[in-house]
């Protein structure tokens, strides 16, 4: 962002100058407007034909176009957005084709300008073409130079070039995070519903905000920053607290265990980094708190299955949900129900029922539901929890 403030900067400088360079050569007040008004539009256009850039590879490329956002004139916000599925053959390569193709549609935009200043006979033609042509350039230049802003394509083109495996993975992850919010605001749902008493009679203790606060924040989070696992951490302490509502602390105990839960389950099965026991205790002591409050509601089974299933407890964890059928409202968490239970039955080496859940919960998880392929698959199945270690080993 401060570098396209800086480029607007530039561009304006260089419309200033154009003009004062038109007004000596032509010495007209007229035709030194139009150089300065000719260079100003020539960025417009240009940050048009960057994002069209963006959009001609990816489609080429044939990489899924989820948004596009072509507005100049109204706060910068100009971007392509595509949405590749992390197993897609020679990725990296696509990526960096993609991110590449904004500027270099500005680069050659730029040639073909100063190729055609070199057709033109009138002094002033030659250098509004010039001008924009130096405007493209810039445009292009600025987008390859790397920095902190993740729309950034020199920052994009970097990390997929320096580390195209850790970029793929941190595409999986981030769309796995998209998944786990989903079923988090399902929860926050049910939990609303479920706890409305309650949650009403100290709506404005602090508990209660605090767990809105973080509901929010979680909202618009991309991973799992060591910020919020600190915040979860203050969450779960206020939990355990015996000056907390009991409607509140079973909501703060379904969002964390969930939330944590399903993370826990990606990092054993997809990094291969078994939970430590520690953490396994605190997911189900989190997932208790909900369970002793209201053991029949569908999101405290859900986040006790997760314990059991974490507590290496797949014939308990089963058995929470075996009732869930494929419709059952709501849609969210029915899904992630039988993606769990499907788990479930790939542990106990039920794999005819684990794929019949698998189809059952439809395609709206798509992360969760290759996780659970991934263990259906594996044999053995992999490991959820670290095993302890023997003093001397």
């Amino acid at each position: 962002m401060k570098l396209r403030r800086r480029l607007v900067a530039v561009c304006l400088l260089l419309a200033l100058e154009a003009a004062a360079f038109a007004l000596l050569v032509t010495e007209s007040v007229t035709g030194a407007i139009v150089a300065a008004g000719l260079t100003c539009v020539s960025l417009w256009l240009h940050l048009v034909l960057h994002e069209c850039g963006h959009l001609v590879v990816a489609k080429l490329l044939g990489l899924p176009v989820v948004a596009v956002r072509i507005a100049p004139f109204n706060g910068w916000r100009n971007e392509v957005s595509v949405r590749p599925s992390p197993s897609t053959a020679a990725l990296p390569l696509r990526m960096v084709l993609f991110y590449l193709g904004g500027p270099l549609a500005n680069l050659s935009a730029a040639t073909a300008l100063v190729v055609a200043s070199g057709y033109t006979g009138t002094a002033l033609t030659r250098l509004t073409l010039l001008g924009a042509a130096f405007v493209g350039a810039l445009l292009a230049l600025t987008n390859l130079v790397p920095g902190r802003a993740t729309r950034s394509d020199g920052q994009n083109l970097l990390r997929w070039l320096r580390a195209p495996a850790a970029a793929r993975e941190g595409l999986g992850a981030g769309y796995y995070q998209e998944e786990v919010v989903r079923a988090l605001r399902a929860v926050a749902r049910v939990a609303g519903d479920v706890h409305r008493v309650g949650i009403q009679a100290r709506a404005g203790s602090d508990p209660l905000l605090a767990l809105a606060a973080y509901q929010q924040r979680l909202s618009t989070a991309h991973t799992q920053s060591a910020e919020l696992v600190e915040e979860a951490e203050r969450l779960a302490a206020l939990a355990r607290a015996s000056s907390t509502d009991p409607a509140t602390a079973a909501a703060i105990g379904q969002m964390l265990s969930v939330q944590f839960g399903l993370w826990y389950l990606y990092a054993a099965v997809v990094t291969g980094s078994p939970v430590a026991r520690r953490e396994v205790r605190e997911i189900s002591e989190l997932a208790g708190i909900a369970a002793r409050t209201q053991p029949h509601a569908f999101s405290a089974r859900i986040a006790m299955s997760l314990a059991h299933l974490l507590n290496q407890r797949p014939e308990d964890a089963r058995s929470l949900l075996l009732d869930v059928r494929p419709g059952t409202e709501p849609a969210d968490l029915c899904a992630v129900a039988l993606l769990l239970r499907a788990a479930a039955e790939s542990y106990l080496g039920n794999h005819a029922d684990a794929d019949h859940l698998l189809r059952a919960a439809g395609g709206d998880y798509p992360q969760l539901a290759q996780l659970v392929a991934a263990i259906r698959a594996a044999d053995p199945a992999p490991p959820l929890f670290a095993p302890l270690r023997v003093a001397g080993t």
